[in-house]
């Protein structure tokens, strides 16, 4: 084995001269009497990494070297080795770093020590990959490994093979479709190489219409000279569909005026004309358009920006909407009553400025760099610098719905009726406060509302809630039965939302924020599925969505839903 490695280290010299892995030694404070160690140097061959130095001039009172990624003698963190040998195989996890080599004496004296800064390169692709078959089996081939990589991976249809040299045998009895190899070494596997055997499924196919041109995107294959097909058909049957286009690139843009229900359908073809196993389709509903250049035209200047803001305010002298002092987020919210249904793209005009209106200075920042503080922190320059600042538009869903499919729809807005003309089955004490969309019911402490409902036992229940002060150990609300129930409520300890079942099961989200302080603006959802629990809990203010969830079968029915502290 010694042989070996000095063979291989002679061979890969000329590799390690050009990294030039030799020490440095660190300057001593003077009361080290201990000489470091000289010819302290690293080199990479075909078994890893090789630390090695001449031993000390104090052999016989030597009590072991030291190998560390820091200065700290003695301590356990950040040690890689104690070793009485001038070698050592003992590198740090990374690519780029350094190491300390100490001598310490058996009366626990230690030398300055000596440093090496190391720079390893990845793992380069191999290249001339290639499959060979015999009667043994498929021999894969690819170019020698380097004097600098331990070995290689091989992976067959995702199965893992790990290699010494530049050949393999696959003796597997599957039908190899794909075949990727990538060099290791003791810091991990390099860049990888694909070949496919067979033609993947194109990814990511969608379609969009704008006016009469439809709009095709997909995920491109790292195949050379694979080209898509596209074809159209009133059934996803490849076969009997017809083809509208062929192209090279992973975007086309297409004149399709034909209105009613289509499936699109997409195959990569290669060099060789194989094509995909299955073709990706979308269903697409082109119908023709009733209404062309309608404008509603909402001028909220000239009507003093009178929607909701959340986390803004209307600067009457400027004319003008503000973000609120420490805001780093805010919304404005208008209400638009449409006179009938529309397909459409909507835009708003706007110009954002940056205007400093308090004192805060850099010196002024007393948290970490990496909080939350610091991430919703807008930093603005005197000439008004507003690089990262995005002003975002988004419609919200229409709520003013009976479908069959929603067991009912609670706005609150000034009113309790819901939208199918359900009365609640118990109210009292309520209040109406500005949500985020529109006003909504305010909880106070002696708030009572509760609904009966017809909840199967899979469903999806979701709402908004403001928090105006935070939030301690609360029950949000309440679904129950004679023989089961689901609480949704908040943990103040944990800083999660939790929903806990009668059957024992309960689901916790990860924390939006350490404390949960200040004003927000939740949406919450809750989703029963027939084996599935899932509570999902996002926030406005932090912009996070955080979730749980938890194997959990139906509890039953529910016959009432309480909006309000309940046991």
């Amino acid at each position: 084995m010694t042989l070996l490695r000095q063979f291989l280290t002679e061979t890969a010299r000329e590799v390690n001269l050009a990294n030039g892995f030799t020490a440095e030694e660190i300057k001593s404070d003077g009361t080290s009497k201990v000489p470091d160690v000289r010819n302290f140097h690293l080199t990479f061959d075909r078994l890893g990494g090789l630390l090695e130095w001449d031993h000390t001039s104090k052999l016989n009172d030597l009590a072991y070297y030291e190998i560390r990624t820091n200065q700290n003698v003695g301590s356990d963190v950040g040690l890689l080795e104690r070793t009485r040998e001038n070698t050592s195989t003992k590198l740090p996890l990374t690519y780029v770093g350094h190491v300390y080599c100490f001598t310490v004496l058996k009366n626990k004296e230690r030398s300055a020590g000596t440093v090496i800064t190391y720079t390893k390169a990845r793992p380069v692709a191999p290249t001339d990959l290639a499959l060979t078959k015999d009667q043994q089996g498929v021999i894969i081939s690819f170019l020698a490994i380097p004097l600098d990589c331990i070995g290689a991976n091989v992976y067959v249809n995702d199965t893992k093979y790990t290699v010494t040299d530049n050949l393999f045998l696959y003796t597997g009895g599957e039908v190899i479709k794909t075949v990727r190899v990538a060099y290791y070494d003791q810091f991990g596997e390099g860049e990888s190489t694909t070949i496919w055997c067979e033609i993947p499924d194109v990814t990511g196919f969608i379609v969009e219409r704008n006016d009469s041109q439809l709009y095709f995107y997909w995920d491109a294959l790292p195949i050379h000279g694979v080209h898509y097909v596209v074809k159209v058909g009133s059934i996803p049957d490849w076969d009997r569909a017809l083809t509208i286009f062929d192209t090279k690139d992973n975007k086309h843009r297409y004149i399709y005026p034909n209105i009613g229900e289509y499936y699109m359908l997409i195959k990569a073809v290669d060099e060789h004309n194989n094509y995909s196993k299955n073709a990706t389709y979308v269903y697409l509903t082109n119908w023709k358009d009733e209404h062309k250049n309608v404008i509603i035209e909402l001028d909220q200047k000239a009507v003093a920006y009178s929607g909701t803001k959340v986390g803004m305010y209307y600067d009457a002298a400027g004319n003008q909407l503000k973000l609120d002092r420490d805001v780093g987020r805010g919304e404005y919210i208008i209400d638009v009553q449409l006179p009938q249904k529309y397909r459409a793209r909507n835009w708003l005009d706007f110009a954002c400025i940056g205007q400093t209106n308090d004192a805060l200075c850099f010196d002024d920042m007393t948290w970490l760099w990496d909080s939350e503080e610091a991430a919703r922190t807008v930093w603005n320059g005197t000439v008004g610098d507003l690089n990262g600042v995005q002003v975002r538009q988004e419609i919200a869903r229409y709520v003013g719905i009976a479908d069959d499919a929603f067991v009912d729809v609670m706005q609150m807005d000034g009113g309790l009726t819901s939208t199918k003309g359900n009365a609640p089955s118990d109210s009292h004490a309520i209040d109406y406060a500005l949500g985020r969309w529109h006003k909504g019911a305010m909880i106070g402490d002696t708030t009572r509302l509760a609904y009966a409902v017809n909840v199967p036992r899979t469903f999806t229940l979701s709402f908004n809630a403001t928090a105006k002060n935070g939030m301690g150990d609360v029950m949000i609300a309440t679904l129950s039965s004679e023989t089961s129930f689901l609480v949704l409520g908040y943990d103040a300890k944990d800083s999660c939302f939790f929903l806990r079942g009668s059957d024992g099961a309960t689901v916790k989200t990860k924390p939006i924020a350490v404390p949960a302080s200040g004003r927000d603006w939740y949406t919450i959802a809750v989703s029963q599925s027939d084996t599935e629990r899932t509570l999902y809990a996002h926030s406005l203010e932090y912009g996070k969505t955080v979730s749980g969830s938890a194997m959990a079968a139906p509890i039953g029915t529910f016959s009432t839903i309480y909006l309000y502290p309940k046991l």
